[in-house]
């Protein structure tokens, strides 16, 4: 398979630049996968967030393991900040992360570690590393920005019974993957699915799934409230559910500091909600 791989790219690339090349076949204006792209990443990632999200992984043996955290993301100044603290297991509550997102270089990554009560530096290497032990990676929390890849290949498909456009990429830089699918609705640039390549392993490695129906529509932003996480290397399912959703509420800027991380602060401190009958941000 390693072998047939260049090839492959090589083929995709051309049916890539004649899919992206000169005006649809019928006359109609011709369409911009870039500009789709760009759109589906504002919709799912320029938005301000606190949620309670639950964790479920099953491993390939089936047994299940639970992970619970409060999270809370901002944009500050155009850059992505972002917390998550865990609630469960015991054993690892009050574990803290805080990502800050960077230009022109590896976005900054912090851990709270409670039983040593200290605060260390996640490493560019570390990206893919499992979140808390689930099929979720720190690479996953990072904000995306369509002029991080070459796309490489478009076109329209049916993905979950509607139409959807797929844009095939390669990403700039060295990440945990060497391509990826991204699976956007025609209707309104919804992100349905992402899906992962890597050298040695036929088809996705990962696929990340949302399904209509849990996709939360407000104020121009399209945000999942559950979400599927398939590691098809490792044979695990993560399944994320994001409970007390609120999108635009009002976030202490001082949350997102390896300072505030190191007094392992209440994010409902720093959070609460822009509307009286949402909760009022997220509980430890």
């Amino acid at each position: 398979m390693s072998e047939l791989r260049p090839i492959v790219f090589a083929l995709t690339l051309t049916l890539g630049i004649a899919s992206l090349s000169g005006a649809a076949a019928d006359g109609s204006e011709e369409i911009d996968p870039a500009s789709i792209l760009r759109d589906a990443f504002s919709k799912r990632y320029d938005v301000d967030l606190t949620s309670e999200i639950e964790l479920v992984m099953h491993d390939r043996n089936m047994r299940e393991h639970r992970r619970v955290f409060d999270a809370a993301s901002k944009l500050i100044d155009g850059k992505h900040h972002s917390v998550g603290k865990l609630n469960w297991p015991n054993y690892l509550r009050d574990m803290t992360i805080l990502t800050i997102e960077a230009e022109e270089r590896d976005h900054d990554a912090f851990v709270y570690l409670p039983t040593l009560g200290r605060v260390r530096r996640i490493s560019s290497s570390q990206k893919g590393d499992a979140f808390f032990g689930t099929d979720v990676t720190y690479e996953d929390l990072e904000r995306r920005h369509v002029d991080d890849f070459d796309i490489l290949a478009f076109e329209t498909t049916v993905t979950q019974g509607e139409p959807s456009y797929r844009i095939h990429v390669r990403p700039k830089e060295n990440l945990t993957y060497i391509a990826a699918d991204y699976f956007i609705a025609v209707a309104d640039h919804a992100l349905l699915e992402m899906h992962y390549f890597k050298e040695r392993f036929d088809g996705p490695f990962r696929v990340i799934q949302t399904e209509r129906q849990h996709l939360i529509a407000e104020n121009g932003h399209i945000v999942p409230n559950r979400m599927t996480v398939e590691n098809r290397s490792r044979r695990t399912t993560t399944t994320a559910v994001f409970k007390n959703l609120i999108l635009d509420p009002q976030i202490d800027d001082r949350l997102f500091s390896v300072t505030v991380l190191e007094r392992n602060p209440k994010l409902r401190n720093h959070t609460h909600s822009k509307r009286e009958d949402a909760p009022a941000g997220v509980e430890n």
